[in-house]
């Protein structure tokens, strides 16, 4: 694996938070393909590295072992509000392996924030408040 820092990540050893568990258990729910299988990984997903321009997206590491994000996929894809800015939230895997959670700031606005709250997230041409 190359160098994280080198990528705009910075190492973060640490548990999922449980507003993260809830959230990937959401988008793997509402996902439009059948991705249900891989909430089996949650409980053995930890935090690996997490991007440093401010934004919460986060890359994982299953059973210890970080998820090599080469090859990744987007299996999960919705959009959401965070301080009434609108920030997409994505969700990827590797392999059949959870790789990274991912959020952007849609206008560019947001420098620092966290992942958009379940209430809000909707589809692409979804409601948007």
């Amino acid at each position: 694996m190359s160098d994280p820092l080198s990528q705009g990540l910075e190492l973060e050893v640490r548990p999922l938070k449980s507003s993260e568990v809830e959230l990937i258990r959401w988008l793997l729910e509402h996902s439009q393909a059948c991705h249900h299988h891989l909430t089996e990984q949650i409980p053995f997903l930890t935090v690996a590295s997490k991007c440093n321009c401010g934004c919460p997206t986060i890359d994982f590491a299953l059973n210890g072992t970080p998820v090599p994000r080469k090859g990744e996929k987007v299996i999960s894809d919705f959009l959401g509000f965070v301080e009434k800015e609108l920030v997409g939230v994505m969700l990827f895997e590797t392999a059949g392996k959870l790789s990274t959670l991912e959020a952007y700031s849609c206008s560019g606005q947001l420098e620092r924030f966290d992942f958009p709250p379940i209430s809000t997230l909707h589809p692409y041409g979804g409601e948007t408040t």
